[in-house]
């Protein structure tokens, strides 16, 4: 009697508008369901931009990262998080290995372990503080540790796993590959999941209150735009700065064209200073006011 009466309210709170989340108790099979979810969709949309390499022949454009970091937002959060290691190495495998992007022992020393921490860490931190701008601050905090991580592996164990990478034998090769991948991979996630997550989040609302997968649905009704507008100018101006990395920074002959990642930065500058509000708009519920309305 006490779980009906415990989904009868969050039911309730969901038609309501309530502005309190909706949380229930996550069953081991909900775990594994969204476990495997999270990894077949993360599996899928790594798939969508497999064949885009990034310019130093290893790893792939990275606009996949919203599939697990939607499921964080609003599911148990370790099951999500291996969900997300699981996806990163079968996607690696499927679509980046046969355009030898990757092999599996680096695919299990890089990406399986940064998705895991990034995923992790953001779904805590998104649960613990909510908020828009608490969301847009864990997505590129974590994010950026995530790719920073798993650059910094690639840069370490590439040129002993992967043989393309042989080449790497200086500190300096090392850290500028570690850092333009990182800020490749920030500038073609960060926006995605910006832009995404929160019409995702607006868009599994009806079904929020009855899913065995979608345990902690937030509200964000605490939206404002004022708050909303100077956190999107903030990393925007982070983007900014990133292009004049790119621009000043003494890359070496192992890269060869970085103008599609100067042209990726100032997209993402642009995205997140002019969607960011818009976004912020949709991820915010308008449920409470309809709620004192009537």
């Amino acid at each position: 009697m006490g779980a009906s009466a415990s989904g009868a309210r969050a039911a309730a709170a969901a038609s309501a508008g309530s502005s309190a989340p909706i949380e229930r108790q996550v069953t081991a099979t909900s775990k594994v369901v969204t476990m495997v979810m999270t990894a077949v969709l993360f599996t899928a949309a790594k798939g969508l931009t497999g064949y885009i390499p990034s310019p130093w022949g290893v790893g792939q454009l990275y606009l996949a990262s919203f599939v697990p970091l939607f499921f964080a937002v609003v599911s148990d959060t370790f099951s999500v998080a291996v969900g997300a290691a699981m996806g990163s190495f079968i996607g690696d495998m499927l679509f980046l290995l046969p355009i030898g992007a990757t092999n599996p022992p680096l695919a299990l020393a890089a990406g399986v372990p940064a998705n895991f921490v990034a995923t992790l860490l953001f779904g805590w931190a998104v649960k613990k503080y909510r908020s828009w701008p608490s969301f847009v601050t864990a997505t590129v905090g974590f994010l950026t540790l995530g790719n920073l991580m798993a650059a910094g592996l690639v840069a370490v164990a590439g040129p002993l796993l992967f043989a393309p990478l042989a080449t790497l034998t200086t500190p300096l090769a090392r850290g500028l590959l570690t850092l333009g991948l990182t800020v490749f991979w920030d500038t073609t996630s960060i926006p995605a999941v910006i832009i995404i997550v929160p019409i995702l989040i607006r868009a599994v609302r009806p079904i929020s209150a009855r899913s065995n997968i979608i345990t902690n649905y937030p509200t964000w009704s605490s939206f404002e735009p004022r708050r909303i507008a100077p956190v999107s100018v903030l990393y925007a101006v982070l983007f900014l700065v990133l292009a004049a990395v790119f621009f000043l920074a003494p890359w070496g002959g192992s890269i060869t064209d970085i103008t599609p990642i100067k042209t990726t930065i100032f997209a993402a500058a642009v995205i997140l200073l002019i969607v960011g509000p818009l976004a912020g708009y949709l991820a915010g519920s308008r449920a409470s006011g309809v709620a004192k309305a009537v």
